[in-house]
């Protein structure tokens, strides 16, 4: 990449301007240590001329960005590291127009996390095992490969698909972390199709061998329609859980804020075994088998399975659930901090189901049950 085309990044992404293509490019370009150590230099000083135009001065603007030249020339840098500097400076004069009306909103706390965990928390990725981050975009329609050049998925918008062709010898273990307000399906090498709902991750192989069994890892919550195959019978693995089908449809909930590791079977027949205990239990459709993380112990009850898989079509439906609880479901949809600070209304049982609604029309929903009052700022969302 050309140091101008990144310097047209930078302003973009700076001022809040850059399109996910941007976002891409921008990330994979500071993958690299020296553009990393560059990018921060640009970010520090756009921090800088953004707390000065906090505190409305200009003079000491103008101080601030001599004293860096000044600085540079009295340790006598090498001439093209100087040049950039003086680059950069001329970047943030750029970025002087927008600074004082975007420091308000970016918080500086966005420039610390750094731009890809920034970009993780926003947008679907593919994560090899290795530690290589890719992003999946709703606009993609590509095969999608590693550093090595090894096809690791091919996808096609919010869908990322396998088959056995066109792969090593081994397969590549990779995670795909869905964030807050998308869900994401999966069509894995042997035919089994996973929908993944907001918050959640899945570590599965790129393909299966046939000496073994089908194994993944989840966390979050997913609804697996697994492939039958008799030889080879299917795990889905969520903390001490282990859920083992030949095929089947069912729902897994364990959010890192649940009680409980949720189980509920629509169709097929699944066994349950807790790695921490002897007990194994044997699950009918229509039934919800629940793991108690403190005790370990599991509770299998009768339930109407569209309640736990309505959120496939985006609806919300809650029965017997406190405030807390649906809070938490709330911000993983909308993508939003919930932040309740009346204790009563936590402990608050309610009933609903929700569709296309905003968020405020939930919240406006929830106070004609109980009376509170709550403010919005950006994605916080404040309950009293």
């Amino acid at each position: 990449m050309s140091e101008n085309r990144f310097e047209n990044l930078l302003i973009k992404y700076l001022s809040g301007q850059a399109t996910e293509n941007d976002i891409e490019e921008l990330s994979l370009w500071i993958k690299k240590e020296e553009n990393q150590k560059l990018f921060d230099e640009y970010v520090k000083l756009h921090f800088d001329v953004s707390t000065v135009f906090q505190k409305e001065e200009i003079d000491p603007l103008k101080k601030m960005l001599l004293s860096k030249i000044n600085e540079n020339e009295k340790k006598k840098l090498k001439k093209n590291y100087s040049n950039r500097l003086l680059k950069y400076v001329a970047v943030c004069i750029v970025l002087i127009s927008v600074a004082y009306f975007t420091s308000t909103q970016f918080g500086f706390s966005f420039f610390n996390k750094g731009l890809e965990k920034n970009i993780q928390e926003k947008f679907v990725t593919l994560e090899t095992d290795e530690g290589e981050l890719v992003r999946l975009l709703p606009s993609n329609q590509k095969v999608i490969t590693n550093a090595k050049g090894n096809s690791i998925g091919n996808q096609n918008g919010n869908n990322l698909f396998y088959d056995n062709d066109g792969f090593e010898a081994e397969p590549t273990f990779v995670t795909v972390h869905v964030p807050y307000g998308k869900r994401f399906k999966l069509d894995l090498a042997d035919g089994t199709t996973v929908h993944l709902n907001s918050g959640s991750s899945l570590h599965y192989p790129t393909f299966f061998k046939n000496t073994e069994s089908r194994s993944v890892s989840l966390t979050g919550e997913a609804f697996f329609e697994v492939a039958k195959d008799s030889l080879h019978p299917f795990y889905v693995k969520s903390n001490s859980l282990q859920i083992e089908v030949l095929g089947t449809k069912f729902n897994v909930t364990n959010y890192k804020e649940t009680s409980h590791i949720r189980t509920v079977l629509v169709e097929g027949a699944v066994s349950l075994n807790n790695s921490q205990s002897t007990e194994t239990v044997l699950l009918k459709p229509g039934q919800k088998a629940a793991l108690d993380k403190a005790d370990k112990s599991i509770a299998v009850t009768e339930v109407d399975t569209y309640e736990y898989t309505a959120w496939m079509q985006g609806k919300l439906i809650f029965r017997n659930k406190t405030f807390k609880e649906i809070c938490h479901s709330l911000e993983r949809k909308y993508d939003v901090q919930i932040t309740v600070e009346n204790e009563d209304l936590k402990k608050e049982v309610f009933d609903a189901s929700f569709d296309i609604e905003t968020i405020e029309q939930v919240l406006e929903s929830f106070k004609r049950s109980y009376s509170f009052e709550y403010t919005l700022d950006s994605n916080h969302i404040i309950i009293k």
